[in-house]
């Protein structure tokens, strides 16, 4: 008699459906707020800046079960975690763009605590994806 597997079953892609349709609504809410100038303590200043590495990584790791984009390169297909630092890094970089060209081609104010969020927002999703790809291989 074996021993029941006690670790849940990976999130489906309806799941993950709804998380995607989660971050679209996350940076709608942020994006109005911001526009309106309502000041939201965190739903203003770093919401965005969490939902959208985590968007990144939702769409383009496939986890929704929709295609992906065919840009994507097959390195980062294959490689959650080098797909996870791709991202990080491209929003780390709108982010110290900021910083040395605050009025170019990302304006903005430069936060160090974007940074914070950027890492927020990307892990929980590596983290389930990587781990869903470890059961995965072990099966």
């Amino acid at each position: 008699m074996g021993v029941p597997d006690s670790q849940p079953p990976a999130p489906s892609p309806q799941v993950w459906r709804w998380v995607e349709g989660g971050l679209w609504a996350a940076l709608l809410l942020a994006g109005g707020l911001n526009m309106l100038r309502v000041r939201g303590g965190l739903l203003t200043s770093h919401l965005a800046d969490a939902a959208i590495p985590a968007l990144l990584f939702v769409v383009f790791s496939g986890l929704s079960g929709r295609p992906r984009p065919r840009l994507l390169p097959q390195a980062l297909r294959d490689a959650p975690g080098l797909l996870a630092v791709v991202i990080f890094a491209a929003n780390a970089a709108t982010e110290v763009s900021q910083y040395f060209w605050p009025k170019g081609l990302f304006p903005g104010t430069f936060d160090p605590l974007d940074f914070v969020a950027f890492g927020a927002g990307i892990l929980p999703f590596y983290l389930i994806e990587a781990r869903r790809r470890r059961r995965q291989g072990a099966s």
